[in-house]
């Protein structure tokens, strides 16, 4: 289960901001040792499998659920936003947390990918749902919303003032609902965010789903295009001619953070002959340069399939141990893509195997749930035969591999 709970790529990589400061004055009220009538009806308590039923579908009162993880770094930071909604809710709207580790049946039954994910049901119907840390206003303004009646997309029309709620807007709503969002908000994909980041670099540099049809939508809006757009829409030959009169846009990093070799090994997979890596690099793309990017280099250079031009990313000066928000390296990364070359490549660099991340998980936890999650699916099905060759086998590769590097380790 480990491998999915993505503590939010995509958290980190939008930057997004939270509402810390209402939270924490609202619970330093709470830590008064004169205070002794705070009732159990105002605190945030756990929800299970075994009661999500009866304390969420069948809520006669709209219920807000966090999905959270204990080794999950943005859930820390939410933590205070979500503590403080129930003394102001009680009574009119119900505030859970679900520990994904304790009650995994509920977190796959909604197919959520990430923690935190926050999730708000009415008359037993999810309603809505946000994936990341937000201002706490979002998660009041939701609630009230349901509270009197009004519907979730009434809400959102009016969150979309918030960036940070626009920019989760953007990379994960469904299409249909972007394309009805625009008809009250004209500029949605058109505006840039607060730090002049453009909502094209946002959709370049993340893996939301259906890619191709939201930066479509967004280049019809005929948007000024920058150096890492051009090479995340594979147009490399205007790259070219914009580095050859300014050398230095070529290792110049964009309101997030993300450098154009970053948003070029993103795209690499869905632009495939396309793709502008090597014009990146041969333009003389620094892999060494300490992005500020969330997305961190070594995890977007391990999804490549080319162990060659990963070699090369390292020899350049590629740091396969940074870390990001989750304490995952580029190790960590290439077990959960499972392509067996990147792995061998990492271990032949010297990168430890026996490194954890923030959930305690080392390469070889990684790879070993997603085998025995194969598994177990293809047993259900009576389909091991059928799956082994594609999936099993390389899984079964990568354990071998590690196993192997991690006993030298010791």
């Amino acid at each position: 289960m480990n491998h999915i709970k993505n503590c939010s790529k995509l958290l980190v990589v939008l930057s997004l901001s939270v509402g810390i400061t209402v939270a924490s004055a609202i619970l330093s009220n709470n830590d008064n040792e004169d205070d002794k009538s705070t009732s159990s009806d105002e605190i945030v308590s756990y929800v299970t499998t075994e009661n999500f039923k009866a304390e969420v579908l069948d809520s006669k009162i709209p219920v807000l659920v966090d999905f959270t993880a204990t080794w999950c770094a943005p859930c820390k930071v939410l933590d205070p936003t979500i503590d403080s909604l129930m003394p102001e809710m009680s009574g009119r709207a119900k505030v859970f947390k679900l520990d994904i580790d304790e009650s995994p049946e509920i977190f796959s039954k909604y197919q959520l990918s990430a923690v935190p994910t926050v999730m708000f049901f009415n008359n037993g119907i999810a309603e809505d749902q946000i994936t990341g840390p937000q201002s706490r206003e979002v998660y009041v303004k939701l609630l009230e919303g349901m509270i009197d009646g009004t519907s979730a997309f009434e809400v959102r029309i009016a969150l979309l003032d918030d960036d940070s709620f626009r920019r989760d807007f953007i990379l994960k709503q469904r299409l249909d609902v972007i394309q009805a969002a625009i008809k009250h908000r004209p500029n949605l994909l058109s505006e840039n965010f607060e730090n002049g980041q453009s909502p094209l670099a946002v959709i370049l540099n993340s893996r939301a789903g259906e890619q191709d049809e939201r930066i479509s939508m967004i280049l019809a809006e005929d948007p000024i295009l920058k150096v890492g757009d051009l090479v995340g829409l594979g147009r490399c030959d205007e790259f070219n001619t914009i580095v050859r009169t300014d050398p230095d846009a070529v290792n110049r990093p964009d309101s997030d953070g993300n450098t154009p070799l970053l948003t070029a090994l993103i795209q690499d997979g869905r632009l495939k002959e396309s793709s502008c890596v090597r014009a990146v690099l041969d333009a003389g793309a620094d892999p060494g340069q300490d992005d500020q990017s969330s997305f961190t280099l070594g995890r977007a250079a391990v999804s490549l399939v080319d162990a060659e031009l990963l070699e090369e990313l390292l020899e350049k000066g590629l740091n396969p141990n940074r870390t990001d928000a989750d304490g995952r390296n580029a190790l960590h990364w290439a077990a959960v893509y499972g392509y067996p070359p990147s792995v061998k490549v990492l271990l032949d660099q010297g990168v430890d195997p026996s490194i954890q991340a923030l959930n305690s998980e080392t390469a070889v936890d990684i790879v070993r749930e997603k085998r025995d999650m194969w598994l177990t699916a293809a047993r259900e099905r009576s389909t091991v035969k059928e799956v082994y060759s594609s999936v099993l086998d390389p899984l079964e590769e990568l354990l071998t591999l590690l196993g192997a590097y991690t006993s030298n380790v010791e």
